[in-house]
């Protein structure tokens, strides 16, 4: 690493990366201990490196200040990307697997399966393969003691919550009836991983 000190347009363009917001040319300054002129000389600079005939990104004056962005030629490339990097929407089986594994968990792979009533493998798999579902632990009271599933860290982070009792009481959603008929299900016997 360098122990030269950072020019002008190096500062601003870190700060101007990190902004999500376009940011004006005296909060440009302040922020990077330059002066007017010095700052106004490296958005100069920065504006001829990010030309829009020779980069991918481009410095753009917009709304009072000043934002990097990426080239306008270049947006069917983002457009293509942004859509093959966009995960799958869940499934309603998949909804259905997590709000099990949140509001009744831990719960092995047959718990969930005898819970919907129907073999939940396929999903459990894809929630682990997405982040949502993990191993937490096992079950030493079934043979074979199958692996219990909880919902994940990433879960929580993309549902905005800070853990699961973010989320409102079971009872709140389901009648004292459904939850006994899903109480009978998980004490019932059923094959580990199949519906009963």
């Amino acid at each position: 690493m360098s122990d030269l000190p950072p020019r002008p347009a190096h500062l601003v363009e870190a700060v101007l990366l990190v902004s999500a917001r376009p940011i004006s040319r005296s909060d440009l300054a302040s922020a990077t201990g330059l002066s007017e002129h010095e700052t106004e000389a490296a958005l100069a600079s920065l504006a001829e490196r990010y030309a829009p005939e020779s980069s991918g990104i481009v410095l753009r004056n917009v709304a009072g200040g000043y934002s990097l962005s990426t080239n306008p030629n270049c947006a069917g490339a983002v457009e293509r990307f942004r859509e093959e990097a966009r995960p799958a929407p869940l499934s309603g089986a998949a909804h259905e697997v997590l709000a099990c594994a949140l509001y009744l968990g831990p719960l092995t792979r047959g718990a969930v399966s005898r819970v919907r009533g129907v073999n939940s493998d396929a999903v459990v798999r894809g929630l682990i393969e997405r982040g949502l579902l993990t191993e937490v632990g096992t079950d030493r009271d079934v043979p074979g003691s199958p692996a219990l599933l909880g919902v994940t860290e990433g879960f929580l982070a993309a549902t905005g919550s800070a853990s699961p009792e973010d989320f409102p009481p079971l009872d709140s959603l389901v009648t004292p009836e459904e939850l006994d008929r899903v109480r009978e299900r998980l004490t019932s016997s059923g094959t580990e991983g199949e519906a009963p």
